[in-house]
């Protein structure tokens, strides 16, 4: 229990730095603004180059494949994780999921799926001993609406002490780590 509130501390401080730039306010709202969607990628090269360059930082891996147990995945052989996180002073890396949704119901359930989706992966394929967390933006609800959907979605239960949400400030959206 230790790990993931340690993980979700680091993560949280992470995003909260990456979100506070003015560079990245003034496109997030350039984006609701224009009605623009689909730019998760954008999201996800942003973060990249952000992690890249943080001194907190030690080691960035961008979509790390990993062999799916075909006692639980029928469909697929393999999936790919956005990120490996490795903290300095770590020794494991921490997997990370981004999505991005115009719609928070849609954002949360998409975040759910990657959650399920890891825990598919072939145990002697992992090189971490860590959980998977899942970043979303979407726009800002209220913490309640917030509960719920995650409730609604879950395949299983979420403990909402690893649950974090918060406005990104100058913006419409929020960013929810779980």
């Amino acid at each position: 229990m230790k790990i993931l509130k340690d993980d979700l501390n680091f993560l949280t401080n992470l995003s909260e730095e990456f979100f506070a730039q003015e560079t990245i306010v003034k496109k997030l709202n350039g984006f609701v603004d224009n009605q623009i969607k689909g730019w998760e990628i954008w999201l996800q090269v942003e973060f990249a180059l952000f992690l890249f360059s943080h001194s907190d930082v030690a080691e960035v891996e961008r979509e790390k494949r990993y062999e799916l147990d075909k006692r639980m995945s029928k469909d697929k052989d393999i999936c790919s994780i956005d990120f490996m996180i490795r903290q300095k002073h770590k020794q494991s890396s921490i997997p990370l999921e981004i999505k991005q949704h115009i719609n928070a119901s849609h954002c949360i359930r998409y975040m759910l799926k990657d959650i399920e989706k890891y825990e598919k992966v072939k145990g002697s394929s992992t090189t971490t001993g860590r959980s998977l967390w899942c970043l979303g933006v979407h726009p800002t609800v209220e913490e309640d609406y917030l509960n719920k959907l995650i409730n609604e979605n879950k395949f299983r239960d979420i403990n909402s002490a690893y649950v974090f949400s918060k406005n990104i400030e100058g913006t419409k959206l929020s960013f929810t780590l779980i």
